[in-house]
């Protein structure tokens, strides 16, 4: 057969033929080098409603359907997996037979193989997980699970060292950072960053839980709301920096700025106001309810005090009761009841005393006094053992009991007694000195 070479020129300024020729084969050696640069080749229409776009994307798949993968090794070794998507180099790379999974970012879900109805958004989120039921959005979110299943993670490194740990959500940036165990929530940057073995913990505020590693169902919300905590457990702190110091106390509720933020080991403490029970540390059973109220408590027990100020200065005291502005200031006395504005004011180290009204018993100083009235008992200072009931009483008076004030009540009425004026030897009361005498007729 012969052979006819036609010079190029004449190809140039032939026929449309000639032209329609030269284009088709310029066309094939364009293509020619991106055809074998990528395999399999990209914008294939795969079997099975399969979708790849990038460098061994969806490489070794056999019967898997529904899967999308975009960027270099996406699925890449996937077989028999399906309805899987992956966005990003080396999303889902190691996906086996694991389906419905969503990876986007570089490496999400990268050693996932079998797990199932795992979401994974931002570069290596969920990165070693084998688990199933997993949400991680955020840079490093979930990176070190395994088989933990049904955690949720939102933020930079949220839950970054779990790994076998179930039921946990994060939101914020390393919440839950070192967990590796379960039903924890953490809402805030760094909350319950330490954990570790601690479960059932809520934690909402920045750095809230923070050194918590095993202590178990505590709850704290606000800035540095049980920040110290460690092995404490049952604890509700509610405020900035409330409970912030404790470590191992249990069984602890704080409710306001700062409140029992100096406590450590103190258990069941209960602090309702701002700087309620401040310098708490290992005493325990005690209620504060008021703005600083048993604000310099240490190791005092069993007390009680409501309202502002109420047993402030109370150091060690125990079993006392204050119920008013600054009732109880100042005491380091036990078992002391004080009732009222003021009530007990100035008592320091004395016990057993009972206060009901406005500074009833405001300067005593003194034992085991009653006092009941607006200023009841407010002249007496050292004395001890009196009974003063809608009287002042008198300053360093012992063992006397003292109803009404001269000038205010004229007639006293008692059952089964009555009182009278005689001219005889029998006088039934003295008004000049407010006092009952009695003598036996003819002495």
């Amino acid at each position: 057969m012969k052979t006819t070479t036609l010079p190029i020129e004449n190809l140039i300024h032939g026929s449309p033929v000639c032209h329609a020729i030269i284009l088709i084969a310029l066309a094939s050696f364009a293509l020619l080098q991106t055809t074998h640069a990528v395999s399999p080749a990209p914008d294939g229409a795969y079997p099975n409603d399969n979708t790849a776009e990038g460098d061994f994307a969806l490489y070794l798949l056999t019967t898997g359907f529904g899967n999308t993968a975009i960027g270099a090794d996406a699925l890449l070794n996937n077989t028999t997996g399906s309805d899987n998507t992956a966005n990003g180099d080396q999303a889902l790379y190691k996906n086996t037979t694991g389906s419905d999974n969503t990876a986007n970012g570089f490496k999400a879900l990268n050693s996932n193989t079998t797990g199932i109805d795992n979401t994974a958004n931002g570069a290596k989120a969920l990165y070693s997980n084998t688990g199933s039921y997993n949400t991680a959005n955020g840079y490093g979110a979930l990176y070190s699970t395994s088989t933990g299943t049904d955690n949720t993670a939102n933020g930079f490194k949220a839950l970054l060292n779990n790994t076998t740990g179930i039921d946990n959500t994060a939101v914020g940036s390393q919440a839950l950072y070192h967990n590796a165990t379960s039903s924890n929530t953490a809402v805030g940057y760094q909350t319950l960053y330490y954990n570790t073995t601690g479960i059932a913990n809520t934690a909402t505020g920045v750095q809230a839980l923070w050194r918590n590693a095993s202590g178990s169902s505590d709850t704290a919300t606000g800035f540095f709301a049980l920040l110290s905590n460690t092995t404490g457990y049952s604890n509700t702190a509610d405020g900035d920096s409330a409970l912030s110091s404790n470590t191992t106390g249990g069984g602890n509720t704080a409710g306001g700025y700062q409140a029992l933020f100096s406590n450590t080991s103190g258990n069941t403490n209960t602090a309702t106001g701002d700087g309620a029970l401040y310098f708490n540390s290992s005493a325990s059973n005690n209620t504060a309810n008021g703005y600083q109220a048993l604000f310099n408590n240490t190791t005092g027990t069993q007390n009680t005090a409501t309202g502002t100020n109420a047993l402030y200065n109370n150091i060690t005291g125990s079993s006392n009761t204050a119920d008013g502005y600054q009732a109880l200031l100042n005491t380091t006395g036990p078992r002391n009841t004080a009732e009222g504005v003021n009530a007990l004011l100035n008592n320091t180290t004395a016990t057993d005393n009972t206060a009901n009204g406005y500074k009833a018993l405001y300067h005593n100083t003194g034992a085991n006094n009653i006092a009941i009235g607006s200023s009841a008992g407010t002249n007496l200072t050292t004395g001890s053992n009196n009974i003063d009931i809608g009287n002042f009483g008198q300053a360093a008076e012992a063992n006397t009991i003292r109803i009404g004030r001269s000038g205010v009540q004229q007639t006293a009425y008692m059952q089964g007694i009555s009182w009278a004026t005689v001219a005889s030897t029998f006088q039934g009361w003295d008004q000049a000195n407010g006092q009952s005498e009695r003598s036996d007729p003819g002495t």
